[in-house]
C-alpha cells in the first residue's frame, strides 16, 4: 500500500489542479528518468518552461515532480499492481482521469522501473553488524549518585566488492547515546518498521 504524508498530498493537490494533458506528458519524463537511473528529470531551463507551461511556481513544479516520483518509486518498492495503484490514488483523492494517466504510465514503465531500482542499492555501505555496551558515567568518583547511564552502539559498516572501487572494506562507527537520545532513536526506528511493514 501506497504511504503519503502531509506534504506528498499537497503534491496530489497539484496533480489535481495541474491539466491532464499535461500531467500525462509529464508523469512519462519522470518514468523515463526513473528507467534510466536519472536523479534529475529536467534542467534548470526545462524545469523553468514547464512552470511557465503549467502555471505554476517554480518550488510548485519541484513539489509536483517530487510526488510522481514519491508515487512511481512505491509502486516499484511494493510491486503494485495497475489497477491496485488507480484505487489507492482515487482514495487519495487524485481524480478519475490524472489517476488513470499514472496508472497507464506505471502499466508501460513499471517492468523497466522495478529492474533499475533492483540495480541501484540506497547507499555504498551496509550494516553489516551491530555490537553495544552499557555504562554509567559520572563527572568525578565523588559524584556517583549523579552518574548518568550511557549506551555505546558500535556499528560494523561495509563496502561490497560490487560497489565503486571494487574492494571490499569494512569500518567501524562507535556511536554514543544518552537515555534520551536512545529513546528518540527508537522511536524513529520504529517509525521506519512501520512503513516497511505498510509496504509488504
Amino acid at each position: 500500500m501506497l504511504q503519503f504524508n502531509k506534504r506528498s498530498k499537497a503534491g496530489l493537490a497539484i496533480i489535481n489542479a495541474t491539466d491532464v494533458g499535461k500531467i500525462s506528458g509529464l508523469v512519462g519524463r519522470v518514468c523515463t528518468a526513473i528507467a534510466s537511473g536519472r536523479s534529475q528529470v529536467f534542467t534548470e531551463e526545462e524545469e523553468e518552461k514547464l512552470s511557465a507551461s503549467l502555471g505554476l511556481s517554480k518550488e510548485q513544479t519541484k513539489h509536483l515532480v517530487s510526488t510522481v516520483q514519491h508515487i512511481m518509486h512505491q509502486a516499484a518498492q511494493a510491486m503494485v499492481r495497475p489497477a491496485a495503484l488507480g484505487e489507492q490514488l482515487r482514495g487519495e483523492g487524485v481524480t478519475e482521469e490524472r489517476a488513470e494517466v499514472i496508472v497507464q504510465n506505471w502499466s508501460t514503465h513499471a517492468r523497466a522501473i522495478v529492474d533499475r531500482l533492483r540495480q541501484n542499492t540506497l547507499a555504498d555501505k551496509q550494516l553489516g553488524e551491530v555490537g553495544w555496551s552499557l555504562n554509567l558515567e559520572t563527572a568525578s568518583s565523588t559524584q556517583a549518585r549523579q552518574a548518568r547511564p550511557v549506551a555505546h552502539l558500535q556499528l560494523g559498516l561495509e563496502r561490497g566488492s560490487g560497489m565503486e572501487g571494487g574492494k571490499e572494506s569494512k569500518e567501524k562507527v562507535v556511536v554514543q547515546f544518552d537515555q534520551e537520545q536512545l529513546f528518540g532513536l527508537y522511536s524513529q526506528l520504529e517509525q521506519i518498521q512501520e512503513q516497511l511493514d505498510a509496504l509488504r
